[in-house]
C-alpha cells in the first residue's frame, strides 16, 4: 500500500449487478484491484492511476454504473500544493509588503485646533520633516510635542503618538490671548498682581495670597489691580514695619457687559443652482495622485465639495492608498433683496450662536438685552449681554521692598 500511495490511486464505486463482469475482465488485462468490499448495493474498490486509465476500454464494453470516490496518494497531494504555489507565493509576499509598510506613517490626523488649520499644521510638519512616508521610528513624538508648544503660542497643550501607521496629533489652544496674565513658567514664582482684564463691576473676590485691592461692588477697569502681590506687615499700632512682594493668589469675577452689534444689508448676492455637476476622483498611491476626471466642465461660478478616503486595512494601519471624490456644482449669482422676516431670523441665529461661543468658555451668562430694528436699507440687532467673568490678568512687579 505504501508503493501505491507514491504512485497515486482512485477509490472508485460500481454497482454490484454489472461487477462480476467488470472484475473478470480486470483479471484477464491485469489490472489489479485492491480494498474490494461491498457497500450496499455497489462495490467499493481502489485502483492504481496507471490502471485506473486502462478502464477506459472495459467500461465502454460492461457500461457499468461507475464513478470516482477520491483521488489520494503523493501526486495528488503534490500536484494540489502546485495548483495553490500562486496562491501561497501572493500570500507570503502580501504579508511581507504589509510588514514593510507598517514602519511608515500613512495617516496624520489633527484634532482640537480652530486657530490653526490643518494646512497650517501639516505645512509645519512638512517642514520639520514629518509627512506621509516618514519611517515611525524616526518621529520622536515627545519631542514634537514640546516644539509645537514652543514654536505656536496660542497651542497650550500637545498629544502626539503613534497608533498602528496613524500619527495623532491633539491640541488644546488659548483662543482668548490677551496682554496680560499671559501664564509661563517664570511667572508661577514671580512676584505679580491679579490685574482685571474688563471693565466691570466686582462680583465676588477671595484672595487667597497677597491683598486685596478692591472689594464686592467696586467699579473697576481694564488694567486695574484686583489683587495687589505687596504684602505690608504692620505692628500693634498698625505701622507698617515690613513690605514684601509676592506671587498673588484668589478668585475674582467681574459682572461685565459685553456690547453686541450686528449689522445685515438687505440686498445681497444670491447663489441660485443651474442643476449642471461633475464628479472627479483623484486615486492616491503614497505621494503620487492619479487624476480619472471623465467630465472637465468650465464653470464661471461652482462648488467643489471634495471627500477624501484612506485605506484601512484594520482600526489604524493605514495604507498608502486612498481616493479623493470631488463635486463640482455649478451655480450663478443673483442680486436679491432679504425680506423682514428672514433678516430677523438671519440675525437672531447670529445672536445665538454668539452666545454658544461665550458659554462654550465656560462663561455664565447673566441677562441679555438686545433689540432689532429694520429699514429699508438693512437690519441691525444691537444692545448688552451681560455676564460673569472669572478670567483675570497678571502683571508683574518690578520694585522690592524690604
Amino acid at each position: 500500500m505504501g508503493i501505491l500511495w507514491f504512485k497515486g490511486y482512485t477509490v472508485l464505486e460500481i454497482e454490484s449487478l454489472c461487477a462480476e463482469r467488470f472484475f473478470n475482465l480486470c483479471a484477464n488485462r491485469g489490472i489489479r484491484i485492491h480494498k474490494l468490499y461491498p457497500d450496499g448495493e455497489k462495490c467499493i474498490f481502489t485502483t492504481s492511476i496507471d490502471d485506473y486509465y486502462k478502464l477506459k476500454p472495459i467500461v465502454k464494453k460492461t457500461r457499468p454504473h461507475i464513478k470516482m470516490r477520491e483521488k489520494k496518494g503523493f501526486p495528488f497531494m503534490v500536484g494540489g500544493v502546485l495548483k495553490r504555489q500562486f496562491f501561497i507565493a501572493g500570500i507570503i509576499l502580501f504579508a511581507a509588503v504589509i510588514m514593510i509598510l507598517g514602519r511608515f506613517v500613512w495617516n496624520i490626523r489633527l484634532d482640537g485646533n480652530h486657530m490653526n488649520s490643518d494646512d497650517t499644521l501639516y505645512r509645519y510638519l512638512r517642514e520639520n520633516g514629518i509627512a506621509y512616508g516618514t519611517r515611525i521610528s524616526e518621529i520622536d513624538c515627545e519631542e514634537l510635542e514640546a516644539q509645537i508648544r514652543r514654536d505656536f503660542d496660542n497651542i497650550i497643550w500637545v498629544s502626539a503618538a503613534v497608533h498602528g501607521t496613524s500619527l495623532d496629533i491633539d491640541v488644546r489652544e488659548n483662543q482668548d490671548e490677551t496682554d496680560y496674565g499671559k501664564v509661563t513658567e517664570t511667572t508661577l514664582t514671580t512676584p505679580s498682581d491679579i490685574v482685571s482684564l474688563y471693565d466691570g463691576v466686582v462680583y465676588d473676590i477671595v484672595a487667597r495670597s497677597g491683598t486685596p485691592v478692591v472689594k464686592k461692588a467696586d467699579a473697576v477697569k481694564k488694567g486695574d489691580v484686583l489683587i495687589s502681590g505687596r504684602v505690608v506687615t504692620l505692628d500693634e499700632a498698625y505701622q507698617p514695619i515690613k513690605e514684601k512682594n509676592v506671587y498673588a493668589d484668589g478668585d475674582v469675577r467681574l459682572l461685565v457687559e459685553f456690547s453686541y452689534n450686528d449689522i445685515l444689508d438687505r440686498r445681497y448676492i444670491k447663489k441660485e443652482y443651474s442643476g449642471h455637476s461633475y464628479k472627479s476622483v483623484d486615486i492616491r498611491m503614497f505621494n503620487f495622485t492619479m487624476p480619472f476626471n471623465m467630465y472637465n466642465e468650465k464653470y464661471e461660478y461652482k462648488d467643489v465639495v471634495t471627500n477624501s478616503s484612506n485605506l484601512c486595512l484594520y482600526q489604524d494601519f493605514y495604507l498608502p492608498f486612498g481616493a479623493d471624490t470631488t463635486i463640482h456644482k455649478e451655480y450663478t449669482l443673483k442680486e436679491s433683496l432679504y425680506t423682514d422676516e428672514e433678516m430677523e431670523n438671519i440675525l437672531e441665529q447670529n445672536f445665538t450662536y454668539y452666545l454658544q461661543k461665550i458659554e462654550e468658555k465656560g462663561i455664565q451668562i447673566i441677562e441679555n438685552n438686545v433689540t432689532i430694528s429694520i429699514n429699508d436699507e438693512q437690519a441691525q440687532m444691537s444692545g448688552s449681554v451681560y455676564v460673569i467673568e472669572s478670567e483675570c490678568g497678571r502683571e508683574e512687579i518690578s520694585i522690592e521692598y524690604n
